[in-house]
């Protein structure tokens, strides 16, 4: 039985806002060091869905999201029932900003076309999520209508949680097992890296240029099929320029690295119970301390080394703390 497209109720338009907001994907926190980072937001393949909500009075309208099914759907649906703010969160959510005009946002859910297919490299749920935005901001403008400022005082609501269902174990085991690997030919794991990268780039607009023919949408056929090439083409000169990028790029992976370990460290202080999160936090002390070692070397004579033993440290502290997280899961359930 084919499934029924999820649709907003019409009173949404008339809430005090719409927000969306986003949770980690349960049972994957194993791979989020590979793709929740900047290069995974660029290309819009973070292991992270984005629901969009509609909010009065502190009590949630309606909610609706794009699913791998290639149709919208409602978390209510799926057994997430969200009313409140504390509800939201309970279940992985946070919110991202802006706040939009609950009025335009709904509007823009009747014109943003969800395309023909699903497809992780060119049209899942973050990039329809792109499109909702885009159009509910030219609305805005278009009829001027202007969303309310100001965030809820719940600030927990704002920060990374974690998945409502942390990866096995024996997934935490598997990032451990590869760390170590990597750690034992660093240099070999940070030129597979930069090559996996190429080939992600490459899929993409492969994918890209499909998406431009089968779903006939002519009026963006020529960007699409533009940026298509372009992601190919760059994918091509990453895969070709591995070594030259390997050897001159150090100084901006430090940055990228503090910035993650940064944020690991503030998702961990600001976390309950802290004890469940000791090895996120000493995650990003590690990653932080590769920063320096990256930054120290910026003239990029180690970028393969350090870049390879970054990643293979950053699997590693993912795994133990998978591991972790399931220890205090199963101590809380049963103990």
């Amino acid at each position: 039985m084919e499934a029924v497209e999820a649709r907003v109720n019409p009173a949404a338009a008339e809430a005090d806002y719409a927000q969306f907001a986003q949770r980690n994907l349960d049972k994957l926190s194993w791979l989020y060091p590979l793709v929740n980072n900047k290069l995974g937001a660029l290309l819009h393949l973070q292991l992270r869905h984005d629901q969009l909500f509609f909010m009065k009075d502190g009590h949630v309208v309606d909610e609706i999201g794009y699913g791998d099914n290639g149709k919208r759907f409602h978390e209510r649906d799926m057994g997430k029932v969200m009313k409140t703010p504390q509800d939201i969160t309970a279940q992985g959510y946070w919110f991202v900003e802006p706040r939009f005009n609950a009025k335009a946002a709904y509007e823009a859910l009747g014109e943003v076309q969800d395309g023909a297919y699903y497809s992780l490299f060119s049209n899942q749920c973050q990039d329809w999520a792109d499109r909702v935005r885009v159009r509910t901001e030219k609305i805005e403008q278009e009829q001027h209508l202007a969303p309310p400022a100001g965030r809820e005082s719940y600030g927990a609501l704002y920060h990374e949680v974690a998945p409502t269902v942390p990866s096995a174990w024996y997934f935490g085991m598997i990032a451990v097992i590869v760390g170590v690997l990597g750690l034992g030919a660093p240099l070999i794991t940070g030129f597979h890296y930069l090559k996996l990268v190429a080939l992600l780039l490459f899929a993409i607009g492969v994918s890209d240029i499909i998406y431009a023919f089968s779903s006939r949408a002519w009026g963006t056929f020529l960007s699409t099929t533009f940026f298509g090439l372009l992601s190919m083409l760059g994918g091509v000169a990453v895969w070709l320029s591995d070594h030259f990028l390997l050897a001159n790029s150090n100084g901006v992976m430090a940055i990228v690295l503090a910035a993650v370990g940064f944020a690991r460290i503030g998702v961990a202080v600001r976390s309950r119970p802290f004890s469940a999160w000791i090895g996120t936090f000493l995650t990003g002390f590690l990653l932080l301390a590769t920063a320096w070692i990256a930054w120290i070397h910026k003239e990029g004579s180690a970028a393969a080394w350090v870049l390879g033993a970054a990643l293979s440290v950053s699997f590693i502290s993912a795994g133990i703390s998978t591991i972790w997280l399931n220890m205090q899961l199963k101590k809380k359930q049963f103990g």
